[in-house]
């Protein structure tokens, strides 16, 4: 038997860290960096921000 698919959360950016396996959990469409909330600060996990690459409409 197959999983069901899942599809992903709406109304997240979703924009994924470079430097980790983070994404962004902001809303959709913000201004400004990117940030994980989940992202634990550590020497081995870098920040929990990256810049956004695409300019908000």
């Amino acid at each position: 038997m197959k999983a069901p698919q899942v599809g992903t959360i709406s109304g997240y950016c979703w924009d994924r860290n470079p430097r980790s396996a983070g994404r962004c959990v902001l809303n959709a469409g913000h201004r400004g960096d990117h940030y994980d909330w989940y992202a634990r600060r550590s020497w081995d996990r870098p920040g929990a921000e990256w810049p956004n690459r695409v300019k908000a409409s």
